[in-house]
């Protein structure tokens, strides 16, 4: 193979083209494609940054929404209490009523009975004359009568 000024003129020539073409081509496809790679990588950091924000503001908000869910269910608790005790008050009033007017029933029941034992001890001499009268035929009034007995009988004591 013979070295001649052609071939020193090609390998020049040929180094000026891979120059040129690299200026002219090569180095803007090259920039493009890094602006891209930069392009990409940094939305991908953005996306991951935006992620994990993502992800902390969803735990923060089941944390928010844990702590609502555990302050209702007290203060339904505590309305539950409140009602649970206002209901045991209503019920002991109620009963405390109820015995309250069951012991006035008693009392004017015991009242009304003694008005009647007493009305009836009194017209019970009468009847005692008016029985006398039919049997013996004539009005004789009772001496002696027995008041002892008459209690006895009409209230169950022991005199």
């Amino acid at each position: 193979m013979e070295f001649n000024g052609t071939f020193f003129v090609s390998i020049i020539s040929f180094l000026v083209f891979v120059f040129i073409m690299n200026k002219m081509l090569y180095a803007p496809v090259h920039r493009i494609v890094d602006e891209r790679n930069n392009f990409i990588n940094g939305n991908y950091n953005k996306a991951n940054e935006n992620n994990a924000k993502a992800e902390e503001l969803s735990a923060d908000i089941d944390k928010k929404i844990l702590e609502a869910k555990e302050d209702a269910r007290g203060k339904y608790n505590e309305l539950l209490a409140g009602y649970k005790d206002q209901r045991t008050d209503i019920i002991k009033d109620a009963q405390s009523k109820s015995h309250d007017d069951l012991e006035q029933a008693y009392t004017n029941l015991n009242n009304v009975s003694n008005e009647a034992k007493e009305n009836l001890k009194s017209k019970m001499t009468d009847l005692a004359n008016d029985i006398v009268e039919k049997v013996l035929g004539y009005r004789s009034e009772i001496q002696g009568f027995n008041n002892d007995k008459v209690n006895d009988i009409l209230y169950h004591e022991k005199g």
